[in-house]
């Protein structure tokens, strides 16, 4: 088994923080995973991406070319840097607020408008949009099934964190797998 996941976003919105702490969610579920990230010389701001790799066997490639499984976007330039990682089985969970032009930069695959940013600014929680994507995306693959990273190992994950994030990072977790189901209720 074999899992590409490619986040995208700007520098100062936590993409590195999110691929680094499913990482950590994999490992925990004694599963292989690498991380790479891929970003632009400007400290704030920037096209940012990382590429998370999950699987059972040792990784080889730690990038998505053209192959990744799930692409998530929470930011217009981090989008249109990152989105040639698209096929025709990739699963893209776009920011329907902040990504004007999907439809038109993505050819391939199945697109799905998600309100990611709009979330977390309703909860004035903007600095953790990553983690709101990792809830999501963990209930996204606790249906899906291709591999079974169980509740507890997002909890043991988010519990580590260093307390002063902690209690806002578990809040934000918890809006993300909300929102999953809002946006399953919604497709039904």
């Amino acid at each position: 088994m074999k899992l590409k996941i490619r986040f995208s976003g700007r520098g100062g919105q936590g993409i590195k923080t999110l691929g680094s702490t499913l990482v950590r969610v994999a490992m925990v579920a004694d599963y292989y995973a690498t991380l790479t990230v891929d970003y632009t010389p400007s400290v704030r701001g920037g096209p940012i991406f990382c590429d998370v790799i999950l699987g059972s066997d040792p990784i080889s490639y730690p990038f998505c070319d053209k192959d990744a499984d799930i692409f998530m976007a929470i930011d217009q330039k981090g989008f249109e840097r990152a989105a040639e990682c698209i096929y025709e089985k990739t699963f893209s969970f776009i920011d329907e607020h902040t990504i004007a032009n999907a439809e038109e930069i993505i050819q391939e695959g199945i697109i799905h408008r998600v309100p990611i940013t709009r979330r977390a600014d309703e909860n004035k929680l903007p600095k953790s949009a990553n983690i709101l994507c990792l809830g999501f995306l963990s209930k996204y693959l606790q249906e899906d099934g291709k591999i079974d990273l169980k509740e507890e190992y997002y909890d043991k994950v988010l519990n580590n964190m260093p307390k002063r994030f902690r209690d806002v990072n578990l809040h934000s977790y918890q809006l993300g797998q909300a929102l999953y189901q809002e946006f399953i209720d919604k497709s039904q």
